[in-house]
């Protein structure tokens, strides 16, 4: 600070009561020319004679506290927790219109194993058996007509896909995981060759708690059981795909299990009580996505019961 001073050797000392000794002249009464912007203009520097230390008088600006800002309450977690947006996955639908004209559409809604289950059941390149020979899925029209165990041929509807990413943000891991089942795994020729069954895949089989049962439907002893219930680590193998992977599924005019590689597979069925596992609101986005029906009934009744692996042990146990 530059204040008005003698030289040096012309300063006379004189010692204060408290024992420190003051040059006379080296303070002066004028306010500094380079004061700090922390002082207001009335913050002056007071001198009196032989006074030990320079008094402020004023308070200065910086040392006054500002009241401090109100900020709102942070929001419980679980509050947040429940504003999360649902993931959200396109899927792509091929159906046949009321007029007989093949058309498509484009849907966006949550990727809930609830909806991945209508699109995830059969990998590109699976082969149906249709009365015009063996078909790629994705080359299935619907109009088509394909095999069924019960009902001979039956006319494609309906065929939904979407693509299966292996760093999705889903709900479960399994709904990014595919089966790996080996040829001939189920008996010759049962695949005919490697197939990649998505979540969403079921294959009819005989349990043998059942096989004594010998009917039709419910009553014949066969079942739809999920394809990931059949790992074994040799002839079925569960694996997340390192690339995306499209997977499709398709409704027929009635539920039924339809030729696929010569294994028996189920046709899309949305199951029982759907509508008490999902509100009103996403139950009519689920009915969007299949523009051929208008309500849960029109898809008929289920042509075999389902029951995982897990159940079917617990009634050979028993």
């Amino acid at each position: 600070m530059a204040f008005d001073t003698l030289p040096a050797r012309h300063l006379a000392v004189t010692k204060t009561s408290s024992g420190i000794s003051l040059a006379h002249g080296a303070l002066s009464t004028r306010r500094p020319l380079d004061a700090k912007p922390g002082f207001l203009a009335r913050d002056t520097v007071t001198q009196k004679p032989h006074c030990e230390t320079p008094r402020l008088t004023g308070t200065p600006a910086m040392a006054r506290k500002a009241p401090l800002p109100i900020r709102p309450a942070a929001a419980p977690a679980a509050a947040a927790s429940s504003q999360k947006m649902p993931v959200m996955r396109r899927y792509e639908v091929t159906f046949l219109g009321a007029n007989g004209e093949i058309d498509s559409s484009r849907h966006v809604a949550p990727a809930t194993p609830q909806f991945e289950a209508a699109f995830s059941a059969f990998a590109r390149g699976t082969l149906m058996a249709t009365t015009q020979g063996l078909c790629a899925i994705e080359d299935l029209l619907p109009g088509m007509q394909i095999e069924t165990a019960e009902f001979g041929p039956c006319p494609v509807l309906w065929i939904g896909s979407m693509t299966i990413l292996p760093d999705a943000p889903v709900e479960t891991p399994d709904q990014t995981r595919m089966t790996r089942i080996m040829a001939d795994t189920f008996g010759m020729g049962r695949p005919m060759a490697d197939v990649m069954a998505g979540p969403g895949a079921r294959l009819l089989h005989r349990p043998a708690a059942l096989r004594e049962l010998n009917g039709t439907g419910a009553r014949s002893g066969q079942v739809f059981t999920p394809v990931s219930d059949f790992e074994d680590g040799m002839n079925t193998i569960r694996i997340t795909p390192p690339r995306p992977v499209t997977v499709y599924h398709l409704c027929l005019d009635r539920h039924a299990s339809i030729k696929v590689s010569g294994m028996d597979m189920e046709s899309f069925h949305p199951g029982l009580g759907l509508e008490q596992r999902m509100g009103p609101n996403m139950l009519a986005l689920f009915l969007s996505l299949f523009p051929h029906i208008r309500s849960l009934d029109d898809f008929g009744p289920l042509a075999y019961p389902r029951a995982t692996r897990d159940t079917l042990d617990s009634l050979t146990a028993a």
